[in-house]
């Protein structure tokens, strides 16, 4: 499979490292120049970013970047006219991936989109998964599981998200893996298991300091609200509900449930 990855062009050490990783791998990659919201235009921003009553954008000028960024990975593969990888420049990469990123046998015929990165935070897939060998496992992805920097889409589906996605009040990465966008029930997305990329930031030891540089809407505006006791005893009561029935839909002893919870592992080696 051809990969593709996203980087800035003033992030030398960043493609550098990439570059030593890939060739590694013995994959062929192609950079993709990454877009730089922060030196986008008003005009730019608000083409691709939702506004709020007061006119301010919801999107910060990095989400923009990384939106226009995966639209332009998202073009390369339909251009290509055939599944292809999609990476970020600072995730760590197992070296299975040798095997897997190299070839599209394995993949299932009615796959859009193959995420194999993890956050490490609990996520839900169907119980019943598909062993594809070499100690590698798919299964549907059901609940959210943020992030872009490592996934194989194919060309349909990579179309499909071309004319979805335009101006938008939400991070391209919720519009592609939250079930709360309709998107995301209309795609096909399945879950490695275990993941073959994660990114630095999320890495429990071994960190080279390639931290997340871009700036979240939800994060900004978490700053500016202040809200009163009674709100942050509500939202924490809704946190724990929510947290509960998520728990309850995934369980094992759940015995209706066809969904399982667990933190999607990365094993480097």
């Amino acid at each position: 499979m051809q990969v593709f990855v996203i980087n800035l062009d003033r992030a030398t050490d960043r493609m550098q490292r990439m570059r030593t990783l890939l060739d590694g791998l013995g994959l062929a990659w192609a950079r993709i120049p990454a877009v730089d919201g922060k030196a986008l235009e008003p005009e730019a921003l608000r083409t691709w970013s939702a506004a709020r009553d007061d006119g301010s954008l919801i999107l910060t000028p990095g989400e923009v970047g990384i939106l226009l960024s995966q639209r332009q990975a998202w073009q390369n593969t339909v251009e290509q006219d055939k599944p292809c990888v999609v990476l970020e420049d600072d995730v760590h990469i197992a070296d299975s991936a040798r095997h897997w990123l190299a070839h599209t046998d394995w993949l299932p015929a009615d796959a859009d989109i193959v995420k194999f990165e993890t956050t490490l935070r609990p996520v839900s897939v169907d119980r019943q998964a598909i062993n594809v060998g070499s100690g590698l496992r798919l299964a549907r992805l059901r609940s959210g599981h943020l992030g872009l920097a490592g996934y194989i889409i194919t060309p349909k589906a990579a179309l499909r998200l071309l004319k979805a996605i335009g101006q938008s009040a939400h991070a391209v990465d919720h519009l592609v893996f939250d079930p709360v966008s309709p998107l995301f029930d209309e795609l096909v997305i399945y879950q490695t298991l275990p993941a073959l990329c994660i990114q630095d930031q999320f890495l429990p030891s071994h960190q080279v300091g390639l931290g997340g540089e871009i700036e979240r809407a939800w994060a900004v505006e978490k700053k500016k609200q202040k809200r009163t006791l009674l709100q942050k005893l509500g939202r924490e009561v809704q946190r724990l509900a929510s947290q509960a029935a998520f728990a309850w839909r995934g369980n094992r002893l759940n015995p209706s449930s066809r969904l399982r919870n667990l933190r999607v592992p990365f094993e480097e080696k």
